[in-house]
């Protein structure tokens, strides 16, 4: 999300420096882009202690790191120990956030926030729950994803397409459940995926079509590589730790099954089919674009995934939602123009 943002920075002469914690695809997709950063911490994984420890380890190095640069402002995505160390050391700080139903780390970000950017369509109560003042939240018409996929910022192009060796419209898109994360370490075992029960199926019935897994962990890509093994000999199924330029590779895909809900909002802004499968209540994002004619889905039982799916591969039901898209309100644009307001009147 931060990329358009960072390069907006940059245009404006302003000095950047990033830093990430070693977790999910992250790093990946920083190094396949060439962009500096700082490596800071790791995911501390699904128990409280090693969350703990975890935010300890990173906030010691956090701290280093910024008594090097000096930065005189802080943007972030919902991270404790940088909304802390924002507090602490009394440097202004803009934070977006799309997920209040992630309670540890909106408890532990939420009272240092100076200035917070959220969508309109998640109720303001989710937020004010937690105490947050409701003059330090701006609220906009859209979703994040809007941020690197409106058309000023996003131009599909199938070079990254040809890149993997496919063929348009001849691949689905899949990704798992972030089985780690809070609301599901109770629910699902780290290895465990829907996606066994859903794509066997529908690779049966469907010839000629590839089948894209991304893959959240370790224990994932072990088991599914397992699973799907003789798939993956006859290159029916390819299984990815990531996927560089994905939102070039999603707009150009026949449909997107996705365990959570980023994916198959990037998806299904970009008018390609979606469905979400992860098994709790639709989210408001995605009430969002299914009330405002995206095409997207979002089931939790594996034959009406299946049946809906199947629907998706021998039909042509892509959208051209440019003019769509232009109609909703950029966060990044927003959260930019606060800073230049902001810092403007500090001088």
């Amino acid at each position: 999300m931060l990329t358009p943002l960072y390069h907006r920075l940059l245009e404006c002469d302003h000095d950047v420096f990033i830093t990430a914690r070693d977790f999910d695809s992250t790093h990946y997709l920083l190094d396949k882009a060439g962009i500096n950063y700082y490596s800071v911490g790791e995911y501390g994984g699904n128990t409280l202690l090693g969350k703990m420890k975890a935010y300890a380890k990173r906030l010691s190095k956090l701290i280093k790191i910024v008594e090097k640069e000096g930065p005189d402002f802080l943007f972030c995505i919902t991270s404790p120990e940088a909304l802390r160390l924002s507090f602490g050391l009394q440097i202004p700080n803009i934070m977006f956030n799309d997920e209040p139903r992630s309670y540890g780390p909106c408890k532990t970000t939420f009272p240092y926030i100076n200035q917070m950017i959220v969508p309109h369509c998640i109720p303001i109560e989710w937020y004010l729950e937690y105490g947050v003042k409701n003059e330090n939240i701006i609220r906009f018409n859209g979703i994040d994803e809007v941020g690197w996929l409106h058309p000023d910022v996003f131009q599909p192009n199938q070079i990254h397409v040809d890149d993997l060796n496919l063929e348009i419209e001849r691949y689905v898109v899949c990704r798992t459940e972030p089985t780690k994360a809070g609301y599901l370490a109770t629910k699902m075992k780290p290895h465990e995926t829907q996606l066994t029960e859903i794509l066997p199926e529908l690779i049966e019935h469907t010839e000629q079509m590839t089948f894209l897994i991304i893959v959240r962990n370790e224990e994932q890509k072990k088991y599914l590589t397992k699973f799907f093994a003789s798939k993956v000999k006859e290159d029916r199924v390819r299984i990815f730790e990531g996927v560089e330029n994905l939102a070039h590779v999603m707009y150009f895909a026949k449909a997107v099954i996705s365990g959570g809900g980023t994916m198959v909002r990037e998806s299904a802004l970009m008018g390609v089919p979606s469905i979400e499968f992860i098994p709790l209540d639709t989210y408001p994002q995605e009430q969002f674009l299914m009330d405002n004619g995206f095409p997207l889905l979002h089931l939790k039982e594996s034959k009406q995934i299946m049946a809906e799916g199947f629907k998706f591969l021998i039909e042509d039901k892509k959208l051209d939602t440019r003019e769509k898209i232009k109609a909703l309100e950029n966060p990044l644009e927003i959260g930019f123009h606060e800073f230049v307001r902001r810092t403007a009147h500090q001088s």
